[in-house]
């Protein structure tokens, strides 16, 4: 007799925030990828996640799009999004583009601060 296979994965769920690290630009060039990360981790049973954006110096709307495809995701899985340590040029962008209507940003905070914000 062979062991049974779980066969509904999708019930688990991390019980931690998930902290995401962004690279120093998000562009047509790297936000496939980095939307592609935040997939895995929401279908591995990330239900809260922080976008660390510290090393963020610069994003196109290729990039906000990625915001904006993670927040979709992450609201269809019934979780939360937040942005944090954006500054410059991306944070101009994520205003104007609205975004901070859509997704939660915390303005200088610490991580663990965003995080018991969104957990």
């Amino acid at each position: 007799m062979q062991p049974s296979m779980i066969s509904d994965i999708s019930a688990w769920q991390v019980t931690e925030p998930e902290i995401m690290d962004t690279d120093k630009y998000l562009s047509s060039a790297n936000a496939p990828d980095f939307e592609e990360d935040a997939r895995l981790c929401i279908t591995s049973g990330a239900r809260a996640m922080v976008l660390n954006c510290a090393a963020l110096t610069y994003a196109t709307g290729a990039g906000m799009r990625a915001f904006l495809n993670i927040a979709r995701m992450m609201q269809d899985a019934g979780g939360m999004l937040s942005v944090q340590n954006l500054s410059g040029q991306p944070r101009d962008i994520f205003m104007a583009c609205g975004m901070n209507g859509m997704i939660t940003m915390n303005d200088g905070a610490s991580l663990s601060s965003g995080m018991q914000q969104i957990a």
